[in-house]
């Protein structure tokens, strides 16, 4: 149950942080923009299974980073220290994949969208497999593209931080993380 919590810890940690991808042209298009954010999010989850933390973190929002003793660095150095001590204890994450998002939202400044997103990870009594909210946005027409976790979190709570987000976004209610036992 220890490890359970670790588990928790760690997905707050990872899915608070946010997200950027660079694209090679402005997008103008929203089902490319769709596209877009779907892939750098499935960038960023490469990154994580493939431990490129350093390429894993140069997708967080600079608002997030600046939170972050060490800014980027610091994160990134957080992130593998906490990847490191949960394996130790038995438990791996063994995959890491978002869904196409269904709608784009083009604001006065930037374009926004929601995604979910599921992980799996190994425990040595058995498995879980977890769902949560990313929200995309792009300063620049979809060349760049940053993720925040909802983590649970209501839009109000997370425009405290982010007030230029859309009250047209749509974030389902969080969901329990599914756990099955090795039988």
């Amino acid at each position: 149950m220890k490890q359970t919590v670790m588990m928790k810890k760690l997905l707050l940690l990872l899915y608070t942080t946010a997200l950027a991808h660079n694209a090679h042209a402005q997008i103008d298009d929203m089902e490319a923009a769709k596209k877009s954010a779907f892939m750098a999010a499935k960038t960023m989850d490469e990154a994580l299974i493939n431990k490129h933390y350093d390429d894993y973190v140069v997708y967080n929002h600079p608002k997030v980073l600046e939170q972050v003793k060490g800014g980027r660095a610091g994160m990134a150095v957080q992130i593998a220290q906490q990847i490191k001590d949960i394996e130790e204890s038995g438990n791996v994450i063994t995959a890491v994949w978002p869904k196409m998002p269904e709608t784009m939202i083009d604001t006065a400044g930037e374009w926004q969208t929601t995604l979910q997103q599921f992980m799996e990870y190994r425990l040595p009594e058995g498995k879980i497999k977890s769902e949560t909210t990313i929200i995309g946005i792009s300063p620049d027409k979809g060349k760049t593209w940053y993720f925040l976790d909802v983590a649970g979190r209501q839009l109000k709570d997370l425009k405290e931080l982010f007030p230029q987000l859309s009250s047209q976004l749509v974030i389902p209610p969080a969901k329990e993380a599914e756990f099955t036992p090795d039988k």
